[in-house]
C-alpha cells in the first residue's frame, strides 16, 4: 500500500465516524485557538506599542540625578545653562532642554481646570514636531524665556474649557496668584495606549517658572539624538560634561526611550510565553483524546487489520495508515483552531483599537504542534495495530 492509498483510507475512516472525529478534534481546536489568540495578541500588541513609542519618542533620552549616590545634592546640580551648552558642544545631540513637569490649577473666565504644566525652553516644541502642532498663535521663544515673561501656551481643548468660544490668544489665565498671557494653542496627538484619565497640557518658559520658586531647580534634561546610532554617544557626552562641570563623579544617570522599549518587550515576551504554555496544556489534553479515540478505532477495526495483513499488508503499511489518520485529525483541528484564534484576536484588536495583527510565527508553530501531537499520540495506537497477529485478528469478533 503506497502513501496515497494510506491517506485515502485514513480519510475514509475519519469520514465514516464524523461525529466521533469532530469531538476528537475539539480538544485540539480549543488548544490551538488559545495559543494562536495569545501569541497573536502578544506579538501584535507589542509591535503596535513599539511603533507608537517610536513615533512619540524616537531617539529620545533623559538625563537626571542619581539620588543613590553618596555625593551631596544641591538645586544647581542641573541648570538651564547646562542644556544650552550641551546643545552647542555635542554633535550627537539634536535638541536638549530642561524639563520640569508638574500639575497646577489654572483658572479662566469660564472654568478652572487641573493642568499638566511643563516648564521648559523654546527648543522643546521642535522636539515634538511629529505629534504636536500649533493651532493658533505661537510657542514662546528664547527671548520670552530669558526675560522671564509670564506667557503660556495652552492645549487647544484646554483653551476651549477655560474661555469657551472666545479666542484665547491675548487673554489671561490665573495660576495661583499669578496671571499669564496666552500666546498660543496647540493640538497634540495622544499616545494611543495611555490608560490614564483625560488631562490637559500647557507650557511655560522655565526661567519664568523658576522665578516663582524659592529654590530654582531643574528636574531633568530631555534630549533627542541626531539618529538612533547617536543615542548612546549623546548620553555619554551629557553625563561626562555634567560630571566635569559640577565636579561630581557618578552623580548623573541617563536613560533612553529605547531602553524602556527593550524592557517592555522583555516583559511582554515573557508573559506571552507563560500564557502560551498555559494555553498549550489544553493541547496535551486534546492529544490524549486523540490517543484514546485511535485506540478505540484500532479495537473496532481489528478484523479489518487481520484481513489486510492476510492479503499481504506489511506492518509498516498498517502503522502508516493509522498514523496518517491521527495526524489528519490533528491538522484539521489545528486549521480550524488557527482560524478561530485569528478571528478572536482580530475581534479583540478591533475593540481595543489595535491595528490588524497576524503572527505567521504562531501559525507555523501551531501547525507544527498539531503534527507533532498527531504523531506522538497516534504512534502508540498505530504501533499496537501494526503488531496485531493476523490470525488472532481474523478470529476477533
Amino acid at each position: 500500500m503506497n502513501f496515497f492509498e494510506s491517506f485515502q483510507t485514513a480519510v475514509e475512516g475519519i469520514w465514516a465516524n464524523k461525529m466521533r472525529s469532530s469531538l476528537t478534534m475539539l480538544g485540539i481546536i480549543i488548544g490551538i485557538t488559545s495559543v494562536i489568540a495569545v501569541t497573536t495578541l502578544g506579538e501584535g500588541g507589542q509591535r503596535a506599542i513599539n511603533e507608537e513609542m517610536e513615533k512619540f519618542w524616537r531617539n529620545n533620552f533623559n538625563v537626571f540625578i542619581n539620588w543613590d549616590t553618596k555625593e551631596e545634592h544641591s538645586t544647581d546640580d542641573l541648570t538651564v545653562e547646562d542644556a544650552e551648552v550641551l546643545a552647542k558642544i555635542s554633535p550627537a545631540i539634536e535638541y536638549i532642554v530642561p524639563y520640569n513637569p508638574g500639575t497646577v490649577e489654572m483658572k479662566g473666565p469660564k472654568k478652572e481646570e487641573r493642568v499638566n504644566l511643563v516648564a521648559t525652553t523654546a527648543d522643546y516644541f521642535p522636539m515634538l514636531k511629529t505629534t504636536t502642532k500649533l493651532s493658533k498663535g505661537r510657542f514662546f521663544n528664547h527671548t520670552d524665556d530669558k526675560e522671564q515673561r509670564a506667557v503660556v501656551v495652552l492645549e487647544e481643548a484646554l483653551g476651549t474649557k477655560l474661555f469657551g468660544q472666545v479666542n484665547p490668544i491675548g487673554q489671561r489665565v490665573r495660576m495661583g496668584n499669578n496671571s499669564l498671557v496666552v500666546i498660543g494653542t496647540y493640538t497634540e496627538e495622544k499616545f494611543k495606549f495611555d490608560m490614564g484619565a483625560e488631562s490637559y497640557g500647557a507650557f511655560v518658559p522655565i526661567r519664568y517658572s523658576q522665578s516663582l520658586q524659592e529654590e530654582p531647580y531643574v528636574q531633568m534634561l530631555m534630549g533627542t539624538a541626531v539618529d538612533k546610532a547617536s543615542i548612546e554617544p549623546a548620553m555619554q557626552q551629557a553625563k561626562q560634561y555634567l560630571s566635569r562641570k559640577h565636579q561630581k563623579k557618578d552623580h548623573y544617570m541617563a536613560r533612553s526611550i529605547q531602553e524602556s522599549v527593550n524592557q517592555f518587550n522583555q516583559v511582554t515576551g515573557t508573559l506571552t510565553i507563560i500564557f502560551s504554555v498555559i494555553a498549550g496544556i489544553s493541547l496535551v489534553v486534546g492529544g490524549v483524546g486523540v490517543m484514546n479515540i485511535m485506540l478505540v478505532s484500532v479495537t473496532e477495526r481489528t478484523r479489518e487489520i487481520g484481513i489486510r495483513k492476510a492479503l499481504g499488508a506489511r506492518r509498516s503499511d498498517i502503522l502508516i495508515q493509522f498514523l496518517i489518520e491521527s495526524v489528519i485529525v490533528c491538522l484539521i483541528g489545528g486549521l480550524i483552531g488557527v482560524l478561530f484564534g485569528l478571528g478572536i484576536a482580530s475581534l479583540i484588536a478591533y475593540f481595543a483599537n489595535l491595528p490588524p495583527m497576524l503572527s505567521w510565527n504562531s501559525v507555523i508553530i501551531a501547525f507544527a504542534f498539531s503534527s507533532a501531537i498527531g504523531i506522538f499520540f497516534g504512534l502508540y495506537p498505530a504501533n499496537k495495530a501494526a503488531k496485531l497477529d493476523p490470525i488472532e485478528a481474523l478470529r476477533y469478533e
